[in-house]
């Protein structure tokens, strides 16, 4: 009994910290996701935010394995760059804030009085919670952006046939769009190239930042048009069919997986619904009150 007390308990406690770190954080980071980049300093604004950032530092500073975690620190920066710079976190706090999470997490455990075997499960869910975090905002990254696509694509198509150069339609989507991540991209496209930088490299650089095949392929196909000199509004124009029925298949996909997806769920629901209208019967017919 006590062993099963334990585990809803953690079991509660566990969604309960997930919902309110969840809530906290996605409160936090969707603001940002519209703007050209991560604000730190609007962020160090915030009293907890600067003890966090000056905590990480002196745990960082004081891992025993710093020298090591190079590669580490590389792979986190590319997935911290594709999911947008959520916190405007380094590679360096994101470790921090697991570790912090993993002992709040062990801590909590520990003050409830939860089993060993449970203090250490918390403790590794609270190590890999901001792991499971930051795919989650790669995600609705991801999908934001191909929400925009269609819309940014059409309008570059048309600004281009009715005779703008590429850097013309993208400055002309800038003005006409509303806030979102790929204007936001494609704002900060604008930006490099005043700053001198090639429009090669520059649309190189904003595939890498979005990380999202479809941009990749967009982006492959401009600098493929420009340097061979063929018709950039025509190259657009092919891209948008394919993109429209690449998003077609995967609507198609997504409604053909619902079914299967549904079934458990479901099964589960009428095995309850099941119990709670005859359970009472068969429960009165053994006990011979029913007849």
């Amino acid at each position: 009994m006590n062993m099963m007390y334990e585990i809803v308990s953690s079991m509660f406690a566990a969604l309960g910290a997930y919902m309110l770190a969840t809530a906290w954080l996605d409160k936090t980071v969707i603001p940002e996701q519209g703007k050209m980049k991560p604000d730190r300093a609007a962020h160090m604004k915030s009293p907890g935010y600067r003890m966090f950032v000056r905590a990480a530092g002196v745990m960082i500073r004081m891992h025993p394995k710093k020298d090591r975690l190079a590669g580490y620190f590389e792979r986190t920066r590319k997935r911290l760059l594709l999911a947008g710079g959520p916190l405007s976190l380094t590679p360096e706090e994101f470790l921090a804030m697991k570790e912090l999470v993993c002992m709040a997490a062990l801590l909590v455990s520990t003050a409830l009085g939860f089993s060993l075997t449970l203090t250490v499960v918390l403790g590794t869910g609270g190590f890999f919670y901001p792991d499971l975090w930051l795919r989650e905002q790669y995600t609705k990254r991801r999908t934001a952006i191909l929400k925009e696509l269609p819309y940014i694509l059409d309008l570059m198509t048309l600004s281009i046939e009715a005779g703008l150069d590429l850097t013309g339609s993208v400055n002309r989507v800038v003005e006409k769009t509303k806030q979102g991540i790929l204007r936001s991209e494609l704002f900060q496209f604008l930006q490099e190239l005043k700053m001198g930088k090639a429009r090669k490299q520059a649309l190189a650089d904003m595939a890498a930042r979005t990380g999202v095949p479809e941009v990749v392929s967009l982006v492959s196909a401009i600098i493929q048009s420009d340097e061979l000199g063929t018709g950039l509004g025509r190259t657009l124009r092919i891209q948008s069919r394919e993109f429209r029925t690449r998003r077609f298949q995967r609507a198609e996909k997504l409604a053909m997986e619902a079914p299967v997806k549904m079934t458990f769920p479901l099964l589960f629901i009428f095995t309850a619904v099941f119990f709670l209208l005859f359970g009472s019967f068969a429960v009165q017919a053994l006990r011979g009150k029913l007849f």
